[in-house]
Formats: structure tokens, C-alpha cells, sequence
């Protein structure tokens, strides 16, 4: 468990805060087992509230109960959107823009993989990466995902008559962990995306994961202001990383395309 400070706690000079009292937790812990940065293993976790926390840790008791599937897989921090700077980054608390290897804003000199050896390797940025004019990718976004993805989120704006904003596409296992990433991400496999929404009201939104199902998207993630979407297994969840926190608006649509939510 982090040691924490709490207002009215001193040293014994009286001059500042104190840490690591032991009636004092964060992050969810030690209700639920455990704080999210142990749970998840995280560096830390100073940019997650505890009443978050706590959610999160419920999402993910209540989906290993279910034992359906791998709850690593499942995006609980990407709600804080941290590297677009539309949020907090859950790992250390800033705002900042944070860019992917590989990016315009994380520089073109390299990426870094993880060889057969689990070394850690740098290659050189892939300018082959496919382009499309009907996906715009934020400036932190590296769009190199495989082709089955990268095909299909072309054919979601197609369908939907308008290009589609990225906000998070291909991840090294770094980045991924700098940004709060789920464990085995399906971003680090190169079969994810986060889209943000497209304007409109909730029955656009609604509309919008119709249409993500109906070209071929198995892995639904609904936030406040985007949507992940993923060629992984068949399953979804909302902003605390499981489907017991899906929006009520979104109940219907997913359990139409064959998820089980609630």
C-alpha cells in the first residue's frame, strides 16, 4: 500500500505533513485486497480518486466472479484519457499530453518492442503505417495496428458517412504502462482503438456502437468521451473496466449484438 499524508498530521518537529500512517488509505485499498497500483501494478496511481478506485477494484471482483474472461484485457484507467491531455493521467496526476512512441507528439525516431527474448528493442519508426483520409489520429496516436483493425475502423467511418477521430491506437508495452494501461491490453497487440465520439446526442452514440458491432469490432469500451474498440474477444465494459458499469443508455444496443451487461 502507497503511504499517504492526511491534513493534520505532523512530523515531530510540528514543521510538516507526515507519511505512512496506517490508518490511512488510498486508491481503493485495503477494502478489496489491495490499492489499484498493487492490484494493477502500476508504478502508482496518484492520478486515481479513491471512490474511482474503488470501482474499478468492484469491476474487476465482479468480472473475475463471472470468470467469462481475462478482466486484464479490460480498460479501467483509459476514463481519465490521459493521453490526449483531456485528463488526468492515472499514474502520476499530470495533464500533460503524453505521445506515443512513434507519434508526432512522442517523436518518429523509434519504437520500442519487445523481441522474442522479452528484450526490450528499439526499431525504427514504420513509415509504411496506413493512412486513410477517413481516420484523423491526434497528434499522441500511432496508427500502426494491424490490418484487420486499421480496415475495420475505415469501414466504420464509411458507414457512418464521416471521418472518425482517434485518440489512442498502437501502444508499446512502455507506453502502455506509462499511461495506465490495462495488462494485456489489446492497444499493446495492436488491435485497438479509442474513437471519440461523434457529435450528436445519445441516440448518435447509441447508433455509433450499432454500427462498430456491425463491422466486425468484438471489444466495446463506452467512456464519457469516447469509445474503445477492439478485435479481441467478445466482451464489454464501461468507464470503471467492467460491464457492471455501463452506461444504462448503452444496456440495450450491447445486449442486442450478444453481450452480457449488468
Amino acid at each position: 500500500m502507497a503511504k499517504v499524508h492526511r491534513v493534520g498530521d505532523f512530523d515531530t518537529s510540528g514543521a510538516m505533513s507526515s507519511t505512512g500512517s496506517e490508518n490511512v488509505f488510498a486508491n481503493g485499498g485495503p477494502t478489496l485486497g489491495g490499492g489499484v497500483s498493487e492490484v494493477f501494478d502500476l508504478p502508482d496511481a496518484v492520478g486515481v480518486t479513491d471512490i474511482a478506485a474503488r470501482m474499478i477494484l468492484s469491476d474487476r471482483a465482479d468480472e473475475i466472479n463471472r470468470g467469462e474472461i481475462d478482466p486484464d484485457m479490460n480498460e479501467p484507467f483509459e476514463q481519465f484519457d490521459p493521453a490526449s491531455g483531456k485528463g488526468i493521467n492515472p499514474v502520476d496526476g499530470s495533464t500533460a499530453i503524453i505521445g506515443a512512441p512513434g507519434s508526432p507528439a512522442g517523436g518518429a525516431g523509434g519504437n520500442f518492442e519487445t523481441d522474442a527474448d522479452e528484450e526490450t528493442v528499439t526499431v525504427p519508426f514504420d513509415n509504411s503505417t496506413p493512412i486513410s483520409d477517413m481516420l484523423l489520429p491526434e497528434p499522441q496516436v500511432n496508427m500502426n495496428v494491424s490490418t484487420d483493425t486499421f480496415n475495420k475502423a475505415v469501414k466504420l467511418a464509411k458507414n457512418l458517412g464521416r471521418p472518425l477521430r482517434i485518440n489512442s491506437g498502437y501502444r508499446t508495452p512502455e507506453y502502455n504502462r506509462k499511461v495506465g494501461g490495462a495488462k494485456n491490453s489489446q492497444h499493446v497487440a495492436k488491435k485497438a482503438m479509442d474513437i471519440r465520439w461523434p457529435d450528436g446526442d445519445f441516440s448518435t452514440r447509441i447508433a455509433f456502437i450499432q454500427l462498430a458491432c456491425d463491422v466486425g469490432f468484438t471489444g466495446i469500451g463506452v467512456y464519457n468521451n469516447f469509445m474503445h474498440v477492439d478485435t479481441g474477444p467478445k466482451r464489454c465494459w464501461g468507464p470503471s473496466g467492467g460491464r457492471a458499469s455501463v452506461y444504462q443508455q448503452y444496456v440495450s444496443v450491447l445486449r442486442k449484438n450478444g453481450y452480457t451487461v449488468g
